[in-house]
C-alpha cells in the first residue's frame, strides 16, 4: 500500500476495508523470516481480537519540533505499540516536521511491519511537502488531511 491522502472518514473507513491482500501478506509474511513471522502472528492475533470484536488504536500526538531524535522516539513507540494495537493514528497537528524526507525515512521500517501483519498507520494532518516524501520513499501508510476531520465531536 502506498500513501493515500485521504479527504473524510468515510474514505478512510472504505481504504482500510478495501485493502487488498492483507491476509495473504500475512500469510506470506510468517513464511519469509523469523522476525516476519513475528510480525505476522502480531498481526494474526490483532486480527483474531478484531473477529472477536476486539478493537485496539492506539493515538501519538507529539508536539513540538521533530528532530531526529524525536523522530527516533516515535519509530520506537511505534515498534511498541505495534504488538498490541490493530491501528495507529499519528496526530501531527501539533507537531512541526522540519525535515519530511528524514521522517519519511524513518517511518519507512514501522510502517511496513504495520502493513505487513495487516494493520493500518494512519498519518493525521500531512503536509503536502509530507506526503511526497512519504509516497518518494514507498512508505506503506494512510493520510488524512487535518481539516477533514469535524471541528465538534457531536
Amino acid at each position: 500500500m502506498t500513501t493515500q491522502n485521504l479527504t473524510d472518514r468515510n474514505e478512510l473507513a472504505q481504504a482500510r476495508r478495501t485493502r487488498p491482500g492483507s491476509r495473504a501478506r500475512l500469510a506470506d509474511a510468517s513464511a519469509a523470516s523469523a522476525s516476519a513471522s513475528a510480525s505476522a502472528a502480531v498481526g494474526a492475533a490483532a486480527s483474531a481480537a478484531a473477529e472477536q470484536g476486539r478493537w485496539l488504536t492506539a493515538i501519538l500526538r507529539p508536539a513540538g519540533t521533530l528532530d531526529r531524535a524525536a523522530l527516533r522516539g516515535l519509530s520506537e513507540s511505534l515498534a511498541q505499540l505495534a504488538t498490541s494495537s490493530n491501528m495507529i493514528i499519528v496526530d501531527l497537528t501539533a507537531a512541526v516536521v522540519s525535515n519530511p524526507r528524514a521522517f519519511a525515512r524513518d517511518l519507512l521500517a514501522p510502517a511496513r511491519t504495520f502493513e505487513q501483519a495487516g494493520q493500518c498507520l494512519l498519518l493525521l494532518g500531512a503536509s503536502p511537502e509530507m506526503t511526497a516524501a512519504l509516497d518518494r520513499y514507498a512508505v506503506p501508510v494512510v493520510t488524512l488531511a487535518a481539516d477533514a476531520m469535524p471541528l465538534d465531536a457531536a
